[in-house]
């Protein structure tokens, strides 16, 4: 009896130990690195980067990221272009490249990333797109850490920082006219076209997060075209407490599909989302009635990839609608000292790790095993416990 009742204690041990461990081997944390966002927003972001108010600066914002890129094991480029309506002062793109084993194949679900880096004239840019760019570049350190450490993935990434997106978007529409299909043409020839991608995410004023009440505005007709999501702001007394998420329903619905749930299993309930689904598919048919009526949700580069039929989806703190960057959008208050709060710096941390846990799931990662996880033997776990349940015995 004395022995039965000593087993019976034994495999209790031993059940809830595997249980432990297997919490403490398999589940995957993805942890923003706060100081990498704040020191990226402080020392490479917080000045103008306007081709004529400070466009040495803006450069120099240009070659941090692609160094980043770099750094991060990235196949980087730059896309250079020029616009004479503009400035003769050369613009570019900066691109960063993440293969997955199905590279140049027809069957390479692609999934993109993209950020604006430059400013208008008149503002620092911090919110504007600051912390859109840093948020891109902490996915990019998160993802190309997995790989790193052994991870695969079937599909490739694209990390994208575009110019002149306050120039009527004009940096992303070359883009994909100059940089983007003649590469799909020349590494997946005639599987360049049959391809079906993921599509790309957008960031673009991103940090601005704000508790108090009526702090959030909503354009006119946001009631009658997203009621659910109208309800819920409303029920929270119209705060800006969280991420918009603007997507064509039917083209656009499971990148964004993706990225509730990531949010979801992000936790930090403070931090929230809404969704804003656009009804309709094919954005230049459009009548300019209708344009006029959804022209706030067409304000960012994920536009010029809706019009390239590519599935995007726009992730932003609403921008002029909400607290702060009602007077400070587009104007000199788009600084540090409003903008880098706490709170604000935290809620763009939970961005970056669902934007990481979204794209690092619709790439498919494989090996060393595909949730992240440690890998520990069978044998080496019984071997721990039974030593365990030893001491404890």
């Amino acid at each position: 009896m004395v022995y039965h009742r000593e087993f019976i204690y034994f495999e209790h041990i031993m059940m809830w130990c595997l249980l432990g461990l297997s919490l403490l081997i398999c589940h995957v944390v993805y942890a923003a690195d706060i100081d990498y966002l704040r020191s990226t927003i402080t020392k490479h972001f917080s000045e103008n980067r306007h081709h004529v108010n400070n466009n040495t600066n803006k450069m120099a914002s240009k070659e941090f990221i692609y160094n980043e890129f770099k750094r991060f094991g990235l196949q980087t480029f730059y896309h250079n272009f020029n616009n004479t309506g503009i400035s003769t002062v050369p613009f570019a793109n900066v691109v960063g490249i993440l293969k997955g084993t199905n590279f140049g194949k027809v069957n390479d679900k692609i999934i993109g990333l993209g950020a604006h880096y430059n400013t208008v004239q008149h503002t620092k840019g911090v919110d504007d797109n600051g912390a859109g760019v840093a948020a891109m570049l902490e996915v990019a350190k998160q993802l190309t850490g997995q790989n790193k450490q052994g991870v695969t993935r079937k599909n490739t990434i694209i990390f994208v920082s575009f110019d002149l997106e306050e120039e009527r978007y004009i940096g992303s529409e070359v883009f994909i006219q100059n940089w983007l299909n003649p590469w799909l043409d020349k590494n997946y020839g005639n599987a360049a076209r049959s391809l079906q991608p993921h599509g790309i995410i957008i960031l673009d004023t991103v940090m601005e997060y704000n508790t108090s009440s009526n702090s959030q505005k909503l354009p006119n007709g946001a009631a009658y075209f997203f009621p659910k999501s109208y309800e819920s702001i409303e029920s929270d007394n119209f705060q800006g407490d969280f991420l918009a998420m603007i997507y064509r329903k039917t083209v656009d619905g499971s990148l964004a599909t993706s990225m509730t749930m990531s949010w979801s299993s992000e936790k930090r309930p403070q931090f929230e989302i809404e969704s804003f689904p656009l009804p309709f598919t094919n954005i230049s048919s459009l009548n300019q009635t209708v344009k006029d009526s959804f022209e706030n949700f067409f304000r960012s580069d994920h536009t010029n990839f809706w019009l390239d039929n590519i599935p995007a989806i726009f992730l932003t703190d609403s921008g002029n609608f909400r607290g702060d960057m009602v007077k400070c959008y587009h104007h000199p208050c788009d600084d540090l000292a409003t903008m880098l709060t706490d709170d604000n710096i935290n809620f763009l941390g939970k961005t970056s790790d669902a934007i990481a846990r979204s794209i690092n799931e619709l790439s498919e990662p494989t090996k060393p095993d595909t949730s992240g996880c440690i890998r520990v033997s069978v044998s080496h776990v019984i071997s721990a416990l039974m030593v365990l349940a030893f001491f404890i015995l």
